[in-house]
């Protein structure tokens, strides 16, 4: 690949402790950004982020001096409408929380398969593009459809769902296919992190 694809304006930051993973990744993300930019641990990656403000930050979650999940707060301060991807060696509901409150963009698990990475920055890309330019798709819900979307990202239970609104369990299951439809997503993760990106919950 090349960089004259639609990412050839794009600037990235790659924020990788472990030298030979880093040095692996630079060289595929090189032939596809216009700029690419790399750091060693979260302090440097905060430094870089502060003076290149980058379109993409892939990102370690365990390095030296800052991780990722602090390096994340703080990059939000600077640059919020960046698209922010976790790499991690560690596949944990604590980690998986933490990226959902930080309303993280993406989240890949290690060992990374260079395809997989693409089509993570292409559904984030696209995401947040899709937030940011187009009418929230909340809106395209039904008045029912809306409460029990917002039941769903309150991790509301199915059960107690049916019973407030005095419906079939079933009824519930038909209630979420069809939001999850209309907003095009496809787990209560996505349902979750739209929510929070608009400031639902």
């Amino acid at each position: 690949m090349n960089k004259n694809n639609k990412y050839k304006d794009f600037s990235v930051l790659l924020v990788e402790d472990d030298l030979d993973t880093q040095a692996q990744f630079l060289e595929i993300l090189d032939g596809i950004f216009q700029f690419v930019h790399s750091a060693s641990d979260g302090c440097e990656g905060l430094s870089m982020i502060e003076k290149y403000h980058p379109n993409i930050i892939l990102s370690d979650i365990e390095m030296p001096c800052m991780n990722g999940v602090d390096l994340l707060t703080e990059a939000k301060k600077i640059n919020p409408n960046s698209v922010y991807i976790f790499t991690t060696a560690f596949n944990t509901t604590m980690y998986l929380h933490q990226a959902i409150d930080l309303q993280v963009d993406g989240y890949l698990v290690k060992p990374i398969h260079i395809t997989r990475l693409f089509e993570k920055i292409d559904e984030a890309v696209s995401k947040r593009m899709m937030h940011t330019s187009s009418k929230a798709l909340h809106q395209e819900l039904s008045k029912r459809e809306y409460e029990v979307f917002l039941d769903i990202v309150r991790g509301v239970k199915p059960l107690n769902i049916a019973q407030k609104y005095e419906i079939k369990s079933k009824t519930v299951s038909t209630y979420r296919k069809r939001i999850m439809e209309k907003m095009g997503v496809n787990s209560n993760t996505e349902l979750i992190r739209y929510a929070l990106t608009n400031g639902l919950i």
